[in-house]
């Protein structure tokens, strides 16, 4: 049974208004051992660790087309899944179109904090003055 997007869509929209406040920390999941890390997987924890928090994440990986897909997965305390949506390239409603988009404005979001862009493009900017 394939699940509809929209149904997520108002946690969606939380969490990239949240993100968009940086009031949504993203960081890289810590690998376990044995683990593979992927530099495009980012993960955000929300609550303190009991039975009501929740973590989300958000991945990117290429298709054999080479498109790209996001895929945003919330899950429980105990590693539960409790919804997977990914980005449709070819959306067949207005609503899967918007939950699409916000999940790639989420991802850019929470790349950009975990990988700390804009203090690493000041960083970059500083150097360069000195050359």
């Amino acid at each position: 049974m394939k699940s509809d997007p929209s149904e997520y869509k108002e946690i969606i929209k939380k969490l990239l208004e949240k993100t968009r406040q940086q009031r949504v920390q993203w960081e890289y999941p810590p690998s376990q051992f044995g683990e593979v890390r992927y530099l495009d997987t980012f993960r955000c924890n929300l609550g303190p660790q009991s039975a009501d928090s929740f973590s989300f994440e958000i991945t990117s990986t290429s298709e054999r087309d080479d498109s790209l897909r996001r895929f945003l997965v919330m899950t429980d305390q105990g590693g539960n899944e409790i919804f997977r949506v990914a980005t449709n390239d070819l959306p067949t409603s207005p609503e899967e179109e918007e939950v699409s988009q916000m999940i790639e404005e989420i991802y850019d979001l929470a790349r950009r904090q975990a990988l700390k862009v804009e203090q690493k493009l000041v960083l970059a900017s500083t150097l360069l003055d000195r050359v």
